[in-house]
């Protein structure tokens, strides 16, 4: 259930004007009807009884009379908004921010007429402007929390109400209710209980928002118990690749040149995954989940990928901190035969700094098993993978954009660390096991005309340990430098549904021949979520 902000909290401020401005009858009997003072009073009198279009009509002779005065286009653009005329009331406000740019209520009044209108990222930036010229008003930072909701940023809402209620205690019922339901959107069902009790408790009880929390604490108290339990996504993806790379599992092809086609080709890829939570508390939260992927190369098929991912998980929240640990499985097959089986333990960290800021910690070990039926030596890879990264994400614009900064470092260690000695042209366990560092930079844009774009680019160094069979003597130690790119824009079509183009590059920069290449994917890729 979703509720129009309420603009009684606004008007309800701009009525209490009418104890200062109430005037004798007798008195406005000897004013001409068509003075500016008259026309002001007349009109607050007649907003202060609900009698919109009267007091409409009342301001508009005001700026009749004085058509310079700010005060009288300031009122009317209240009534209109009392009207729903928000067009008109947004060409009004939007006039007296050119006219007087330091007039914090007409920032406040454009940014109200664009939120009614849909014009979220316009609203929010109004209000920005608003609260630098008075950063004391409550109303203020009460419809940035409103904005935030409207455009899904519900972990901003609540401090923003939360701010707005300690400087206007008036506030509170109307905060706590909006409270709840970025609670009750964000699937936190207990806390927007409380905040719905509460602003049943704070307000009066038969008022509009009151009914609209005991209705949404009714539809609760009839439905079954918790939060949503699964999720489900799915993608079709329609690919060009112009040098296919067999890169099921990382970043380095199998078999030297075999792994790298140096040909183009078609790709179609499906990727589905599911998770099903069957403990989720506000503290506790353990599931399973399972993802698939499926390449199918229109003429490379022995290149073709199927990827199996179940993993199993337990999740601790401590206050600020979501300390998670999941062990996951993984089995991919190549063309038609088994390519790799592996095993994981990962522990991930997360902790939430503040609204807008939050740090990711995560170690990895993995157990590695390759096979030998497509990739002659292929088990020559079979090791131990340790890995461990941080990563910090910045949002921006209320949520609706971010950047991503991050490095991670890991090491393979092939033939239980004492990997034999390289031969030329004969491939050795020797040949795999390397130490690298990888930077990562990521940048998500906010909504641009319906469209999010989104950028990301990862520098992988790779220092191989031991002399390389690959390399010309045998005695060349292989470093990589690995260069990604990616360039995303996409486009909602509905709450569950989107498209999106992409392009990649891929570079990778090898001291031994056989490894170097360069590559581009451009692809088009519709996925939902549920």
């Amino acid at each position: 259930m979703r509720q129009r902000c309420g603009f009684n909290i606004w008007y309800g401020v701009l009525s209490m004007c009418v104890v200062w401005l109430t005037l004798d009858h007798v008195a406005w009997a000897q004013v001409p009807d068509e003075t500016y003072d008259f026309s002001i009073a007349k009109g607050i009198i007649e907003f202060g009884r609900g009698h919109y279009e009267q007091a409409a009509g009342f301001f508009e002779r005001a700026r009749e009379a004085m058509p310079n005065d700010p005060e009288a286009t300031e009122y009317l653009g209240q009534a209109l908004l009392r009207l729903k005329k928000y067009r008109e009331a947004e060409a009004l406000f939007h006039d007296l921010t050119i006219s007087q740019p330091t007039r914090a209520q007409s920032w406040l009044g454009l940014a109200i007429s664009q939120s009614q209108l849909g014009e979220y990222h316009e609203a929010l930036a109004s209000l920005e402007k608003a609260q630098t010229l008075d950063p004391q008003n409550p109303l203020v930072y009460f419809y940035q929390g409103v904005v935030s909701r409207e455009l899904k940023a519900f972990n901003q809402s609540p401090a923003l109400f939360s701010r707005a209620m300690a400087l206007s205690p008036d506030l509170t019922p109307t905060v706590r209710y909006y409270t709840g339901m970025s609670y009750y959107e964000r699937g936190l069902l207990d806390q927007a209980q409380k905040e719905f009790e509460a602003a049943i408790a704070s307000g009066e009880p038969e008022s509009e928002l009151a009914r609209s929390a005991r209705a949404i604490l009714q539809q609760r108290a009839q439905a079954p118990k918790g939060a949503k339990q699964w999720d489900l996504s799915l993608s079709i993806s329609g690919q060009y690749d112009t040098n296919v790379v067999l890169l099921p599992t990382g970043i380095q092809p199998p078999g030297g040149t075999t792994g790298i086609s140096k040909k183009d080709d078609f790709v179609t890829t499906f990727y589905a995954r599911g998770e099903y939570r069957p403990i989720q508390t506000s503290v506790w939260t353990a599931g399973v989940t399972y993802g698939l992927y499926q390449s199918f190369h229109q003429k490379l098929a022995t290149f073709d990928v199927q990827d199996h991912a179940p993993s199993v998980f337990v999740q601790r929240q401590i206050g600020m901190v979501t300390a998670r640990l999941q062990y996951a499985f993984d089995y991919v097959r190549v063309g038609q035969d088994p390519f790799m089986l592996a095993h994981a333990v990962q522990p991930i960290v997360t902790i939430a700094e503040s609204d807008s800021h939050f740090t990711q910690i995560q170690l990895r070990y993995q157990d590695k098993s390759f096979q030998d039926d497509l990739f002659a030596g292929n088990s020559l890879r079979n090791g131990k993978n340790w890995l461990g990264g941080v990563t910090q994400y910045a949002y921006f614009a209320h949520g609706t954009g971010h950047v991503r900064l991050g490095y991670t470092f890991d090491t393979d260690r092939t033939g239980g660390g004492n990997p034999s000695v390289a031969m030329p042209g004969v491939q050795t366990n020797a040949d795999w096991a390397y130490t690298a560092h990888r930077l990562s930079a990521g940048l998500g844009m906010p909504e641009f005309l319906t469209l999010r774009p989104s950028l990301a680019f990862d520098y992988y160094l790779m220092d191989y340990e031991n002399p390389n069979s690959f390399s010309a003597d045998g005695t060349t130690k292989r470093r990589d430098n690995v260069m990604f790119f990616t360039a995303t824009m996409g486009r909602p079509l509905n709450d569950w549904l989107m498209i999106a183009a992409e392009y990649n590059y891929t570079r990778d920069q090898s001291n031994i021949s056989a490894f170097n290449y360069a590559r581009s994917i451009f692809s088009l890729t519709l996925s939902s979520r549920f």
